[in-house]
C-alpha cells in the first residue's frame, strides 16, 4: 500500500517478482540511464523514490488483475510499460479533440485575462467540459510537461484527478530549463491515474499563441493495449495499423 499525499488517495500494490524487478531495472537502465538531458535526469530522479516508477508499476500490477510483467516488450497477456502516448490520454479524433494523436494543439490558446484563460487540455474528447475516462487496460503515471515549441509558454494548471480537485497553481516556479535540448521541464505533482478513473487537466496561458505541451510519464497497461499504434475515441478503441511498406 502507498499514500499519495497531494491526490489524498492509497493505491494497493502488488510486489514484482525479482525476475519481473530484474527486466525492469535492465530495461530501464538500457533506455534511460545516460543522463544527457535534465529530461532523463529527473526521471531518475523518480525512478525508486516513494511514489516514483517502481512503486506506480507495482499498483498498476495490482490493478490490472495482477498480471505478469513483461517489461517495455510485453506480450498481449502481460502488463508493460511505455512512455506515455497521446492517444493514451484521451488526445485523439472526436467532436472537440486538442489534438489527433500528436502533441500539437489544434487551437490558439487564450491569452489569461479575469474570467477566461484556462482551457481544458487533457479531457473527453467529445465534450471539452466532461473529464476523460482512463482506459481499463491502462494505469498512467504522468510526471511532468515538456513545452515543445511553445509560445507562449504555460502559466498555471489546474488537475481533477478523480476524487480529487488539485488547486489552480502558478508553475513559473516549479519550471526547470532543459539546456541540452532547450526544452523547458514543468514537474507535476504525484498523481496516479487508475483504470476507469476521471481525469481532467486545465492550462492556463500567459498571452494567445499556438502550444505543443507534452505529458512526459509513463503508460502500464495490458500488452493488448500497447501494442496499437492509435486510439479512436468515435468507437473507444484502440487500432493497429498496418506498418507502412517501403
Amino acid at each position: 500500500m502507498v499514500k499519495l499525499w497531494t491526490q489524498n488517495e492509497e493505491f494497493a500494490t502488488t510486489q514484482l517478482t525479482p525476475q519481473e524487478r530484474q527486466i525492469l531495472d535492465t530495461q530501464w537502465a538500457e533506455l534511460f540511464m545516460p543522463a544527457w538531458s535534465f529530461e532523463r535526469k529527473y526521471i531518475n530522479s523518480r525512478y525508486a523514490s516513494q511514489g516514483g516508477v517502481t512503486v506506480a508499476v507495482e499498483a498498476a500490477k495490482n490493478a490490472l488483475e495482477e498480471l505478469a510483467f513483461g517489461g517495455f516488450n510485453c506480450g498481449n497477456s502481460e502488463i508493460g510499460i511505455s512512455t506515455i502516448r497521446p492517444g493514451q490520454v484521451g488526445l485523439v479524433n472526436g467532436t472537440v479533440p486538442e489534438a489527433d494523436n500528436v502533441w500539437k494543439w489544434k487551437h490558439d490558446t487564450t491569452k489569461s485575462a479575469q474570467g477566461v484563460g484556462w482551457e481544458n487540455w487533457i479531457h473527453s474528447p467529445t465534450t471539452a467540459t466532461t473529464s476523460f475516462a482512463v482506459n481499463e487496460d491502462s494505469f498512467i503515471y504522468p510526471m511532468y510537461i515538456v513545452e515543445e515549441n511553445c509560445s507562449p509558454i504555460i502559466q498555471g494548471i489546474k488537475m481533477d484527478i478523480g476524487r480529487t480537485n488539485i488547486l489552480y497553481y502558478e508553475v513559473s516556479p516549479c519550471r526547470l530549463r532543459d539546456y541540452q535540448t532547450g526544452l523547458t521541464l514543468i514537474p507535476l505533482p504525484t498523481t496516479f491515474w487508475q483504470p476507469k478513473m476521471d481525469v481532467k487537466v486545465a492550462l492556463n496561458f500567459k498571452q494567445a499563441g499556438v502550444t505543443e505541451p507534452r505529458l512526459g510519464g509513463f503508460c502500464i497497461a495490458k500488452g493488448s493495449f500497447l501494442n496499437s499504434s492509435h486510439y479512436a475515441a468515435s468507437t473507444n478503441t484502440i487500432i493497429t495499423e498496418a506498418t507502412a511498406q517501403f
